[in-house]
């Protein structure tokens, strides 16, 4: 008897990646990288990034685009910085919020580590 599949891991022939240079152009988590990289070479402020980001995110889920540990810890983290600690709207920042200094630290961090995976 035949059983399907549950669950939220990947699907047959689906592809997971491990380090950044196995990542195919034009994928959602290219973008996402891409606008990663933008950010620290100050190509694009935080608002902007986040925004580029967050629809990266979104659509890398949408399209069942997966990565393996310890990319995606590095993913999250951005994530939950942009979730739980930066605020977009410069006018709704307080005190205690994620400054975008410290959010382009965190996301050189970030891609720091991703850069060792792909030694």
């Amino acid at each position: 008897m035949d059983i399907p599949a549950t669950g939220n891991g990947p699907k047959p022939n689906q592809r997971v990646w491990a380090r950044p240079s196995e990542i195919p152009t034009g994928s959602s988590v290219a973008r996402q990288l891409d606008v990663m990289r933008k950010l620290v070479r100050g190509e694009v402020g935080g608002p902007q990034f986040a925004r580029e980001w967050l629809a990266g995110r979104q659509a890398a889920l949408a399209k069942g685009e997966r990565v393996r540990e310890p990319f995606e810890r590095a993913l999250l983290d951005v994530f939950y910085a942009l979730d739980e600690s930066y605020a977009i709207d410069p006018l709704t920042r307080e005190a205690s919020d994620m400054t975008e200094e410290q959010l382009v630290k965190l996301v050189g961090d970030a891609l720091e580590r991703l850069d060792r995976l792909n030694t």
